[in-house]
């Protein structure tokens, strides 16, 4: 598997959700559809399936599931309705998606009152309090710059381009800006774990098979690996 952790962190995530069986799941990034047929095969959830690359899907679709799985993006979730799904998975994508804060805001559109959000990935166990200033600080000028079609030059042009926000870095999540993002859009933190242990069994089984997916030389140093459930609204509103 692509990930750290195979479907322990994935059952680790189902158990904290507590949803029951013929619940409605969209997978964001499903890549090859393991997680897929485990919500499917498992859990006996209904499963719809979505992922940027079409040699994914394909792959996925291969598999036999009962689920929907289709070409789609993150942050563009226009063919699902509001509140249709019990609850959104993102397993080591949420990092790779340009507009991150968009994803998380369909995300939230798509699940029903109390859907559950989980959302596993790499993050910075002690970031640089200064660093976070900055990058806070940053991405707030960013923001108020308008996007014209005119201002944009050959450098800036490049619509893989990922948006600089405050709770990400090089590709790899601040966790406390995160949750705090999350907590402005009414999500209520459920769980967070911390999995870098897995990582690092991770790292060393793709290096020794010759499948370098990920490096300790492609993430900055200090990197772990998270897994976080949030529930749209709550009882009070409020994270931990």
């Amino acid at each position: 598997m692509n990930r750290p952790g195979a479907f322990k962190i994935t059952d680790k995530a189902m158990e904290i959700c507590e949803l029951p069986k013929g619940a409605r799941f969209l997978e964001i990034g499903c890549g090859e559809g393991e997680t897929t047929e485990r919500l499917e095969r498992y859990y006996g959830y209904q499963v719809s399936a979505i992922d940027l690359s079409l040699k994914m899907v394909d792959i996925a679709k291969k598999r036999g599931l009962n689920a929907k799985i289709s070409l789609g993006d993150g942050e563009f979730l226009d063919e699902y309705t509001s509140k249709t799904f019990d609850g959104v998975i993102m397993e080591c994508v949420l990092s790779r998606i340009n507009l991150p804060d968009e994803a998380l805001h369909e995300a939230y559109c798509v699940l029903k009152d109390d859907g559950k959000l989980v959302i596993s990935d790499l993050y910075l166990k002690n970031p640089d309090p200064g660093m976070v200033l900055a990058l806070d600080i940053e991405a707030k000028r960013m923001a108020k710059i308008p996007h014209e079609d005119s201002s944009c030059s050959d450098d800036c042009a490049d619509e893989h381009k990922q948006r600089l926000v405050n709770f990400r870095y090089e590709g790899v999540f601040l966790l406390e800006p995160l949750k705090q993002t999350l907590h402005e859009m009414n999500f209520t933190i459920l769980a967070v774990e911390d999995y870098s242990a897995d990582l690092d069994v991770y790292v060393a089984e793709s290096i020794f098979a010759g499948k370098e997916y990920l490096t300790r030389e492609s993430v900055p140093k200090g990197t772990g690996y998270f897994l976080l459930v949030a529930q749209k609204g709550g009882k009070d509103g409020k994270n931990e």
